[in-house]
């Protein structure tokens, strides 16, 4: 196993390996979808060319029917080997750092839950995008269909023919869950209609109605695509001629809901407490180190986040009384990183950005990583400080390349040094089976930005070390 050793932080390559404090099993942006939700508009992907949809995008992916299939074998692996690669130490935690789900529905959610949890679930791909039974009024068919006999846009780009792909992709997930403690953060799909607008009336009817809209309405061309989705994403579903099943599952979920479900499969970090007031902000202590779980949606919609004064001063609580505690560590986990809040949507003056929580981070000395997802992608920057700093480690998603998980693990050596062990992990669907396709596919898809997403050798299997001691 080589990994990569990194001493931007300072510090000195140890002779021998540490004293394993904490181990965890981090996931990110599932987005387990729905695909035949009418609350998508997965026709907005057919204008990816033009510069003012693209801040809406992805709308679609080719493979997305199959990404709860994906973390359904993600979670069978680490049941089967529930041990940290480096140290051997069996997980402490896994953590899913948000986007759990696409559209914030109850059934996404239910679908998630049950993968991570145990149990059956199901999600049709009759009558979505790849079933083009219906497909009169669009000849070439503009979306993947995996039937052979039917003309589409994509399989002229390589896309291939799948034999009864509907049927497969539909079946019944059986998931024995992790086997394990797990908690998660809400991410801004987890709570927002296509991670970007508020639920609301217009949407919510057009939801659980049995109206398909797969094809840009005529004459339809906003001049700002995305401030529209946000304050009217009804707009972009309306005139649905497709026929489908009408479900009530298809109800967004609200914070509160969404957190007693967590609770209701067993999730650390919450209890009904926190599902009444519906807070997500929580901490899950260990022996040697604190979870800290930060809530960074923007309370006025838009997919970038943000932080509340209240929060902060949350937070700084939780990190002050763990600086309290010799040779405690102390780890931040939320959606959105240092790059990504900077959402002023609606000029709230009690919310804050990044450089007001690094600046918060950089006061208290047991905080050595903050861990992140939503932008799809794996990194990890050094934010060195008065204290020694921290490491930022954002993890790249599960729906898109390289469709991956990473094992952090938390090392105390001899004089103190603090090491942070990262590994990333491949599910090893066997080929041919739904995972196994959706890793092809997502390959496929992400296209000329397969290396930003994948990262530098410095983003994936690394050693961290910090210049600073914490005592045992």
């Amino acid at each position: 196993m080589t990994h990569t050793l990194r001493t931007d932080l300072g510090g000195v390559p140890p002779h021998r390996r540490g004293g394993s404090l904490l181990s965890l099993f981090v996931l990110s942006d599932v987005q387990v979808m729905d695909t035949l939700s009418p609350a998508r508009c997965e026709w907005v992907e057919l204008l990816a060319e033009e510069p003012k949809w693209q801040p809406l995008l992805h709308m679609h992916r080719p493979y997305e029917t199959l990404t709860h299939w994906a973390l359904a074998a993600h979670v069978e692996r680490v049941r089967r080997q529930p041990v940290a690669p480096w140290s051997g130490r069996p997980y402490d935690l896994a953590l899913s750092l948000g986007d759990n789900i696409d559209n914030a529905q109850a059934n996404e959610l239910d679908a998630f839950l049950v993968i991570v949890a145990g149990g059956h679930t199901q999600l049709s791909a009759w009558g979505g995008v790849h079933d083009a039974s219906q497909a009169n009024d669009a000849s070439p068919w503009p979306y993947w269909c995996p039937d052979a006999a039917v003309d589409d846009l994509w399989k002229r780009q390589g896309y291939p023919a799948i034999p009864d792909f509907l049927a497969r992709a539909s079946a019944e997930v059986v998931s024995h869950g992790l086997g394990f403690a797990w908690a998660s953060v809400p991410g801004n799909h987890d709570l927002m209609r296509q991670g970007t607008a508020l639920p609301e009336p217009g949407i919510e009817r057009i939801a659980v109605g049995n109206r398909k809209l797969l094809l840009r309405p005529d004459g339809f061309d906003p001049a700002d695509p995305l401030t529209l989705f946000v304050d009217e994403p009804a707009a972009f579903s309306r005139g649905g001629t497709r026929l489908i099943t009408a479900l009530a599952s298809r109800r967004a979920v609200s914070k509160q809901e969404w957190i007693a479900a967590h609770v209701a499969h067993g999730a650390a970090g919450c209890n009904d407490h926190h599902a009444t007031l519906g807070r997500t902000d929580t901490v899950i202590d260990t022996e040697h180190a604190r979870i800290v779980l930060l809530d960074t949606n923007h309370p006025a919609g838009d997919y970038q986040g943000s932080i509340g004064a209240e929060q902060l001063e949350w937070l700084e609580q939780q990190l002050a009384e763990v600086d309290r505690q010799p040779g405690r560590i102390c780890v931040l986990a939320s959606h959105h990183g240092s790059v990504s809040l900077t959402n002023t949507r609606g000029n709230a003056p009690q919310r804050h950005h990044a450089q007001a929580l690094t600046a918060l981070l950089h006061r208290h000395p047991s905080l050595v990583a903050w861990l992140v997802g939503h932008r799809h992608l794996h990194e990890i920057k050094p934010h060195a400080g008065p204290q020694g700093g921290f490491w930022e480690i954002s993890t790249g998603s599960l729906i898109d390349w390289p469709s991956q998980t990473r094992a952090v693990e938390f090392m105390r050596h001899g004089d103190g040094q603090v090491e942070i062990v990262c590994t990333l992990q491949d599910h090893g669907a066997l080929p041919g089976s739904m995972a196994h396709w959706h890793h092809t596919l997502a390959r496929r898809f992400a296209g000329a930005h397969i290396d930003r997403m994948q990262g530098m050798p410095g983003d994936g299997d690394v050693r961290l070390l910090h210049e600073r001691k914490m005592p045992a």
